[in-house]
């Protein structure tokens, strides 16, 4: 009885995953609640996961706040910017969709690939301001320059990313399953499992730690 409530066991282990997983998300929503605090929400987010994913630190409230906090600033002007910028598209695509000319198709194809490329630096450019200290302008380019530098990465992502988004528009049956499982774990869930992608990324850009040199008593 004793082997069964032991923190070794991996029962009890998984059970403990999924007790920081339900409760990072509830801290997840709760910090998005004023809205303008949603970039933030999501770096913080992603710096939890990843440490989650290592290993690491394991103390959920004190190191999603110490995210939240570290890039309050940078995640803040990284959400308005995006929400900007999709709207912009958004307004775009609304004005070619009511022409059907041959020019305007050729213009349409060019908006998806601009949405494809902002799309996939938006996915990056959060777990890279949680994991990398960098400047503004450095967290986008290092953003652009992982979109393309790894691209069959982006390609899953993407795909894994217009998946939930799927689920949500789907039906209004997923609609309302997707929504309670959010509510419960699935933020939490869905950023773990792009930190699976994001941590092989990661490491290739991490300086290599020195080994600790051997001592002959």
């Amino acid at each position: 009885m004793n082997r069964l409530f032991s923190l070794d066991n991996p029962l009890m282990q998984f059970l403990s995953k999924v007790c920081d997983i339900i409760i990072l998300n509830a801290l997840f929503l709760i910090s998005c609640i004023p809205i303008f605090t949603i970039g933030a929400s999501i770096s913080a987010l992603y710096y939890v996961c990843l440490k989650m994913l290592r290993g690491e630190d394991p103390y959920i409230w004190k190191n999603f706040w110490k995210g939240f906090r570290q890039n309050f600033k940078q995640g803040t002007i990284i959400w308005l910017i995006s929400i900007g910028l999709f709207f912009f598209l958004g307004m775009d695509f609304y004005i070619i969709n009511t022409q059907n000319t041959t020019m305007f198709l050729v213009v349409r194809i060019g908006l998806w690939a601009v949405c494809f490329v902002l799309f996939s630096m938006f996915i990056y450019i959060f777990p890279i301001i949680s994991h990398f200290k960098c400047t503004l302008k450095q967290a986008f380019k290092n953003a652009l320059y992982m979109t393309i530098g790894h691209l069959p990465f982006t390609v899953i992502l993407i795909a894994f990313f217009g998946l939930i988004l799927w689920l949500f528009t789907a039906s209004t049956k997923t609609m309302a399953m997707a929504i309670i499982i959010s509510g419960i774990c699935g933020f939490s869930i869905v950023a773990y499992t792009a930190c699976i992608i994001f941590d092989r990324i990661f490491k290739k850009y991490e300086p290599e730690q020195e080994p600790i040199p051997e001592y002959n008593e």
